[in-house]
């Protein structure tokens, strides 16, 4: 009994302090939190969202800058006690207005390089509609941010090629506007945004879903515009775990095959080491090859600040068999697991464009690009399907515990029920606990029978 007993107190002890925990948590959390958010929950994980819009409240928008899609901003991903794709660990300290400040899944129409298209055959934009076509002084598109002001960035008035700055920040022609659709459930968000310029135009619907350790970021893209227009998509995937800087213990497994190589290793690209902004992958990871040509990266060395790199596979010397899928693993024992299923139903639209792998100390980011082809009227839907894997906490209330993450309680709904079941199951605990070692009981009821041993199951 004294064993039982000591249990129990040190059970009830923690559930009382973790309730306690909780409600400063959310208290601080909620204070501490600037940016318009909404945190998407399911009993395994959590996610938050950044809203695209100034909501009721006073906070301001996490991302206004000009390069990736305003609706895109996901992170501070919380599942099993670990947290991935965190922001205390990217372009320190914040700027809403600055290109790069994006976060988690942050997206961008678009090749991540300068100039107003892309390698490739046919017109394929670099994300941006009428840029070519317009004045300095006037206004371009840029899918998923809104209407610009061509030669307003910084490097734009010291480049006299008149190139796209991808990575400069932009002034607004005018504010963009994004519109919260109907959702059919509270572990999931909506959004709409649409914008137009002569002939020019396009619309967005994005839908982010938490469903157990699996979330589904939907996009469906339309062409709303009278010409047509083709631009690759990707996502950045600012990818951290708990704010260990990218080093031994990261790594990444690569929906890739390479056949027709000779040698034991992959065959990639690395531009930026001519360009100069970039050292050698080799430095810093282990980039390996199996039989069946699949593709892994682990990182062997704690990249330095300053340091940058970027592979791109699919090389031309290569025949190369790819889904756009990857498994990122983190020092925490994390994983995420992610999928394009459109992207295997072998239609012509979307499909592979480039696979980038992209790392700094701050991120180690896979950047599978789609090439988006659209008429005029026309519409285009893919879906990122990520599955959290996290190991599990054997630990004594680690699974109760988990529902009172600070993150969960930026939800009311989910605050009030959890807050009713941490107090029915307190005062059951209580009840047992006392009736069991502290209670008791009136010896001529009872026959003179020991107590039975309890098998437990």
């Amino acid at each position: 009994h004294n064993s039982s007993a000591s249990t129990m107190a040190m059970a009830i002890y923690h559930l009382a302090a973790g309730i306690v925990l909780l409600f400063v948590a959310h208290n601080v959390s909620a204070a501490s939190e600037p940016y318009a958010n909404v945190t998407l929950h399911s009993p395994l994980m959590s996610a938050r969202v950044f809203l695209p819009y100034k909501d009721e409240s006073e906070d301001s928008q996490y991302y206004v800058g000009s390069r990736f899609e305003h609706g895109s901003m996901i992170g501070d991903v919380v599942c099993g006690h670990k947290t991935v794709y965190g922001r205390e660990m990217w372009r320190t300290p914040h700027d809403a207005l600055w290109p790069e400040s994006g976060v988690g899944l942050a997206s961008e129409f678009g090749c991540g390089d300068d100039g107003p298209t892309c390698a490739g055959k046919g017109d394929i934009t670099n994300g941006v509609l009428g840029y070519e076509s317009a004045k300095n002084g006037e206004p371009f598109l840029k899918i998923g941010v809104g209407a610009l002001i061509k030669g307003s960035c910084p490097d734009c008035l010291t480049d006299p090629t008149d190139d796209y700055k991808f990575n400069s920040p932009y002034k607004f022609y005018r504010q963009p506007k994004w519109s919260t659709l109907p959702s059919p459930s509270p572990n999931e968000v909506s959004y709409l945004h649409e914008e137009s310029l002569g002939d020019l135009g396009y619309r967005i619907q994005k839908t982010i879903r938490l469903e157990g350790n699996i979330m589904t970021v939907r996009t469906i893209l339309s062409n709303s515009g009278k010409k047509q227009f083709s631009t690759p998509w990707y996502s950045h995937h600012f990818f951290t775990g708990d704010n260990d800087p990218v080093g031994p213990g990261y790594g990444i497994d690569l929906g890739l095959s390479e056949y027709g190589v000779r040698a034991s290793a992959p065959l990639f690209d690395q531009p930026g080491i001519g360009l100069g902004w970039a050292e050698d992958l080799n430095t810093y990871a282990n980039v390996t090859m199996a039989r069946d040509g699949s593709i892994s990266m682990r990182m062997s060395k704690t990249i330095p600040e300053g340091v940058r790199l970027k592979a791109e596979f699919l090389d031309e010397q290569t025949i190369t068999l790819t889904d756009g899928s990857f498994t990122l693993h983190a020092p925490n024992g994390l994983s995420v697991e992610e999928r394009i299923p459109e992207l295997q139903s072998q239609s012509r639209n979307p499909f592979i464009y480039k696979y980038n792998v992209y790392a700094e100390r701050g991120t180690l980011s896979p950047e599978p690009m789609l090439l988006l082809y659209l008429q005029p009227a026309e519409t285009t839907v893919w879906t990122q399907h990520l599955k959290f894997t996290s190991p599990v906490d054997a630990r004594f209330g680690a699974p109760f515990l988990s529902m009172y993450l600070p993150s969960d309680w930026q939800n009311p709904i989910f605050m009030y029920w959890r807050s009713a079941l941490a107090v029915a199951l307190c005062s059951a605990a209580f009840a047992g606990f006392y009736s069991m070692f502290i209670g008791t009981r009136r010896v001529d009821a009872y026959a003179p029978i020991p107590d039975a041993a309890v098998d437990v199951v």
